[in-house]
């Protein structure tokens, strides 16, 4: 709830959103976009992917406004820009015309990167963002991920993958029925205090960094 507010998904019931140390107003998704948030959704197969679309749809959906000229979409903007990120990504296709549906689920994930990516958001929200892809992918995705934060955007990851979290976040916010209960420095504390910590006094929604 709290990254689907952020995202403009969710209407904020109270509090302000500041980026940069400016408050914004994030009214909707398409605000959100405008000041440069994006959102990688739970579920990549009922709210990331049209999956019977082409894996180039896919990448360029967000961001279709940008190469839309005079009403009339044009599909070599849409190859061009899509093999940019197939290519970054190391999207595994042997063509971007083919459907998302075609893909692992490692794959399709990265086409979820790639649609937001593609926007040049300064902050990605990320809920579970290797949840039901295989081992090799899930290092690659941490990889992109510690890259992306390494050139200056922020990262916020939301899972309850222990590892994943005290691997790939430089502090970790545990929060319980709604509110930040606690923050904690990844590098101070094992992966079962944390356990412990995420399961004690009932469930806690999130590790964000």
């Amino acid at each position: 709830e709290l990254a689907l507010t952020l995202f403009g998904a969710l209407k904020k019931d109270a509090g302000e959103l500041r980026i940069k140390g400016q408050p914004v107003v994030v009214d909707g998704i398409r605000a959100a976009i405008a000041n440069g948030i994006g959102y990688v959704p739970e579920d990549r197969l009922t709210e990331g992917l049209f999956l019977d679309r082409s894996i180039a749809d896919n990448i360029v959906i967000a961001e279709i406004d940008s190469i839309v000229s005079r009403g009339l979409l044009s599909q070599e903007k849409v190859a061009q820009r899509a093999q940019v990120w197939v290519d970054r990504l190391k999207i595994a296709t042997p063509d971007a015309d083919n459907p998302a549906s075609t893909l692992s689920g490692g794959n399709q994930q990265r086409i979820v990167l790639a649609k937001w990516l593609a926007t040049n958001p300064e902050i990605l929200i990320l809920n579970g963002p290797t949840v039901g892809v295989d081992i090799g992918s899930k290092h690659d995705i941490h990889e992109i991920l510690r890259g992306l934060a390494a050139e200056g955007m922020a990262i916020i990851i939301i899972s309850d993958d222990i590892p994943e979290v005290i691997a790939n976040c430089n502090r970790v916010l545990l929060m319980r029925a709604g509110r930040i209960e606690q923050e904690l420095d990844p590098t101070a504390i094992s992966e079962a205090e944390l356990a412990e910590l995420m399961t004690r006094e009932g469930h806690v929604e999130g590790a964000l960094s």
